[in-house]
């Protein structure tokens, strides 16, 4: 009987497994073989660590490895900052005003990126877009944001922190609905003002979701790419160039898939390191 319940289990289980197995281990697999590879569409050759060791001598992929650490340490402070604080002000709305605002909030996470980032292109556009309207009306002139590394990089870094905030404000606001009620009148009792009371109470009560946050939100933005793509296409002169983007340029426009394979591997590793590093030096630090 145990035997059999087993069975219809794999049975509900297989096609999911055979989905998992088709479109992400295989090519996980075959990315890593294909690494050690100079291949293209036609013919491929086996030339061992050749495709690892000549990237890290490559300009270009340096620069994108600098500018993804870029990205990353722009957004994710910015996401973690800017949901903390809207949900604790969304702490005090009352229940249907908190409920719409989440909705809100949350509407970008469930929206294609795509959209999104035309959108935010139309608004920047320097001939119509409404960032010009407002900078002509405040006497700055025409502004195209697109212009310098500098000032791209922050444009698109907002951008992405607008829809990533959705997913954070909503694990914050459920954090803050579990912390006492009492900790806040004891404070107020004490004489401490709101700001004391929030930051000595409210942080480090929820202090166990902001890993989890910091942590998603980085292997999200490492994988930026639909953003640059549409808006900048990796410029000017590569200066928003990421990984991402990097690897897509040198598969899908170069045609060097062992070459693209390679740089999908360290991009892994990246990812692979970075994460369990970032939960370790949290964990230590809320402990």
């Amino acid at each position: 009987m145990k035997l059999r319940n087993g069975l219809w289990g794999y049975f509900f289980i297989g096609p999911n497994l055979l989905f998992l197995t088709a479109f992400l281990v295989y090519p996980l697999f075959y990315t890593f073989y294909l690494s050690f590879f100079e291949a293209d569409i036609y013919k491929s050759t086996f030339v061992g660590l050749a495709n690892y060791s000549s990237l890290f001598g490559e300009e270009l992929f340096r620069k994108s490895f600098v500018n993804t650490f870029y990205f990353v340490l722009i957004i994710v402070p910015c996401v973690v900052v800017f949901s903390l604080l809207i949900a604790a002000l969304m702490q005090g709305f009352h229940k249907t005003a908190k409920s719409f605002f989440r909705l809100v909030f949350y509407l970008p996470v469930v929206s294609t990126p795509v959209v999104l980032s035309l959108v935010w292109g139309w608004m920047y556009n320097p001939s119509f877009g409404i960032i010009k309207y407002f900078a002509e009306l405040l006497g700055f002139g025409p502004v195209d944001v697109f212009s310098s590394q500098l000032s791209a990089i922050l444009a698109l870094s907002g951008i992405v922190v607008t829809w990533m905030v959705g997913q954070p404000i909503i694990l914050y606001l459920s954090g803050m609905d579990g912390v006492s009620k009492e900790l806040y009148e004891a404070a107020e009792l004490d004489g401490a003002g709101p700001l004391r009371t929030f930051f000595s109470i409210t942080p480090p009560m929820i202090s166990h979701t902001t890993p989890l946050i910091v942590i998603t939100s980085t292997i999200s933005v490492f994988q930026i790419f639909v953003v640059i793509h549409l808006l900048t296409s990796g410029g000017p002169y590569h200066g928003t160039e990421s990984l991402v983007y990097t690897i897509y340029r040198t598969a899908f426009v170069s045609l060097e898939f062992g070459r693209a394979s390679a740089q999908s591997v360290i991009l892994f590793f990246i990812i692979l390191v970075i994460s369990p590093l970032q939960f370790r030096l949290m964990k230590s630090k809320l402990d």
